[in-house]
């Protein structure tokens, strides 16, 4: 999942990309079944900001709250000031934004 349409004319539809600067979605991580808020970052890059004894590592999977459960970014990096009380999570989307020709739209 990259995104949902948020506009249709005809034979053309406009997405709206989850990595979209400040678009915030819901989310999930698999690892410890964990709510989260996806923030874009933009280029297929999102942050998430969780509590510093939260287990996260590398390679866990961020699934979507909102359709299903579906898969939307991989964690790259967790940053992890020793002052701080949350940590920084920074997450990419499993599909070359850039490299897509064509996207499955599901109702």
């Amino acid at each position: 999942a990259v995104g949902v349409a948020s506009q249709a004319f005809g034979s053309i539809s406009r997405v709206k990309l989850f990595s979209t600067p400040n678009a915030k979605s819901d989310a999930m991580l698999e690892r410890n079944q964990i709510p989260v808020v996806l923030e874009g970052l933009g280029g297929g890059n999102f942050k998430i900001v969780v509590p510093r004894d939260t287990a996260v590592v590398s390679g866990d999977r961020v699934l979507s709250a909102e359709l299903n459960g579906a898969l939307v970014a991989i964690v790259e990096e967790i940053n992890l000031d020793s002052t701080d009380s949350f940590k920084e999570v920074l997450a990419k989307s499993p599909a070359n934004i850039f490299e897509l020709r064509y996207l499955l739209i599901i109702p």
